[in-house]
């Protein structure tokens, strides 16, 4: 049996969700283009996401992900600029060394086991804080997006491997939870994620052909 939705679902059931998406995707097509005038948008769609996380969705490691969002974006701002006033060759996209990389896994590994415990343990210890749905997915879509909002800062390219894991993750949450407008918001993140790695990626090989001639 086919579901169906009124346009007005896939666009957003509420204007602040309209909102959010609107801004969320502007956002990730600058910063794929390397323009950091994604980041403000990147601080709205985070303020309004960390409202509707917490006291729609009930999932508590989200709300917490997106108010967190909103310094680490500043940093991510801050990042670019200094970055592209040192050099506008330097500040480059690069993939981390093979033993960083490993060094990345583990920590991410040991993070999440560390936050999902650390969350379902709060949540028994503070009234107001509601019982965590989804919890481990949850848990793995917040450590890794914190990792890779990092990442995004220094312009690794791994970044876009850790965004690719949390939208696909995304989209099934929050079909879970009834939010059809996140759930899309995920899918398109997912595609342009993909084409944030193409530009990067190319970013990258440009740089090489300077150096090598």
């Amino acid at each position: 049996m086919l579901m169906t939705f009124e346009w007005l679902q896939l666009l957003g059931t509420t204007p602040l969700e309209i909102t959010a998406t609107v801004s969320a995707i502007l956002g990730v097509v600058l910063i794929a283009r390397q323009n950091m005038l994604g980041w403000p948008l990147g601080i709205l769609w985070a303020s309004i996401s960390a409202w509707l996380a917490i006291t729609e969705w009930q999932l508590v490691s989200d709300g917490i992900l997106y108010l967190a969002y909103i310094p680490i974006q500043l940093y991510c701002w801050r990042a670019w600029i200094i970055g592209n006033s040192v050099s506008s060759v330097a500040f480059i996209p690069t993939w981390l060394s093979r033993q960083r990389q490993l060094a990345l896994l583990a920590a991410v590994v040991l993070c999440i086991v560390a936050w999902g415990q650390g969350i379902a343990a709060l949540a028994t210890q503070v009234s107001w804080i509601p019982q965590p749905s989804l919890l481990w997915l949850d848990a793995i879509t917040t450590v890794l997006s914190f990792f890779a909002q990092f990442l995004q800062a220094r312009k690794r390219m791994e970044n876009w491997v850790f965004w690719s894991i949390v939208n696909v993750l995304g989209i099934y949450i929050y079909w879970l939870k009834d939010a059809p407008i996140y759930s899309v918001q995920y899918a398109i993140f997912l595609l342009l994620g993909l084409y944030g790695w193409l530009q990067w990626h190319r970013s990258l090989k440009q740089a090489a052909r300077v150096v090598n001639h």
